[in-house]
C-alpha cells in the first residue's frame, strides 16, 4: 500500500481549470512528456496488475499533474492504490 502520501504536491492547485476533462488536473505542456515516460516505464506492471492501457495513461496524467513526483515505483503502487485493483477502462 501506499506510504501515507496521499496528499498532492504544491502546484496541484494551479492545475484544475478549464480542460478538455472538467474538474481533473492536467499536466502542463513541458510535463506530457513526463507523463508518458511514467506511462511506458510503468504499462508491463500496471497491465499485469489488470488496468487497461487507458487507464494507466490517465492516471500518470493525474500523477504528474498532482505534482506527485516521478518515481516509477512510486506510481505504480499510487495508481494500483487509486484503480482499486480492479480492471478499470
Amino acid at each position: 500500500m501506499s506510504t501515507g502520501e496521499d496528499h498532492p504536491g504544491s502546484l496541484e492547485p494551479e492545475k484544475h481549470g478549464e480542460t478538455s476533462d472538467p474538474g481533473r488536473p492536467q499536466p502542463e505542456a513541458a510535463e506530457v512528456e513526463s507523463a508518458r515516460m511514467l506511462e511506458n516505464q510503468a504499462r508491463e506492471a500496471l497491465l499485469a496488475a489488470g488496468l487497461s492501457a487507458p487507464t494507466i495513461r490517465r492516471l500518470a496524467d493525474d500523477y504528474i499533474a498532482l505534482d506527485r513526483g516521478e518515481g516509477v515505483a512510486a506510481f505504480i503502487e499510487w495508481a494500483k492504490g487509486r484503480a482499486g485493483g480492479a480492471s478499470a477502462r
